[in-house]
């Protein structure tokens, strides 16, 4: 039997992760971020997905970003729900859906952009937003580890989630070292490992799959 795989999100890069993971052999329910506006909403949709699949052996949350940027001091108080905070309780209240359906070698595996490290001008709420669901991974592996439950965030290029306008914004010094910042094909082979019992032995930590553009300690 496939690996069992719950993903949510929305976006090219969510539809493209979704179609690579199934041609890699996984049993794939999806959800939309609609329905993580509130809990029981989340509790509903999540619980319908894992009743198709049995149980939960991966969850996969991309995180949704706006494509065009928007200077700082132009960010409205709505702007900023929209694009940071919404979203952050969304992986909230996903997490605490999905709880119940997890065991151990269960991982959970959220994509975010890189410039939850580095930042991004334009991009300052999404980039607020991926680290504070990057803090919220590490949270889960910390509180969840003894149940033998693990995490991981997989940090892509920005332009993979936000669109070509970030391209340019996410502050790297020079070109990817392997001459392209990769694509869903690419990210679906480190997800498809990290589901995997041979990485069993890692949580928490942040994997960036950039093509080696942005190399942080």
């Amino acid at each position: 039997m496939g690996t069992r795989t719950l993903v949510c999100g929305a976006g090219g890069l969510y539809d493209e992760l979704v179609a690579r993971l199934r041609a890699r052999g996984h049993l794939v329910e999806t959800l939309g971020l609609s329905s993580l506006a509130a809990r029981p909403t989340a509790e509903t949709a999540v619980d319908t997905a894992a009743a198709a699949l049995g149980t939960v052996d991966l969850l996969v949350h991309v995180l949704e970003s706006p494509g065009q940027p928007i200077p700082l001091v132009d960010l409205s108080t709505d702007d900023w729900v929209a694009v940071c905070e919404d979203p952050m309780v969304g992986a909230l209240h996903l997490l605490q859906a999905c709880r119940p359906h997890l065991g151990p070698g269960s991982r959970v595996v959220h994509v975010v952009p890189t410039s939850a490290m580095g930042g991004a001008p334009g991009f300052a709420a999404t980039a607020t937003a991926a680290e504070g669901i990057r803090a919220l991974n590490k949270s889960a592996a910390r509180q969840w580890g003894t149940d033998g439950i693990t995490t991981a965030v997989v940090a892509a290029a920005p332009e993979l989630l936000i669109g070509p306008a970030a391209s340019s914004s996410g502050g790297a010094l020079s070109g990817p070292a392997l001459g392209r910042t990769g694509g869903a094909e690419d990210l679906a082979g480190i997800i498809d490992t990290l589901a995997s019992p041979d990485a069993a032995f890692t949580s928490g930590s942040t994997i960036v799959a950039d093509g080696g553009t942005w190399m942080a300690p």
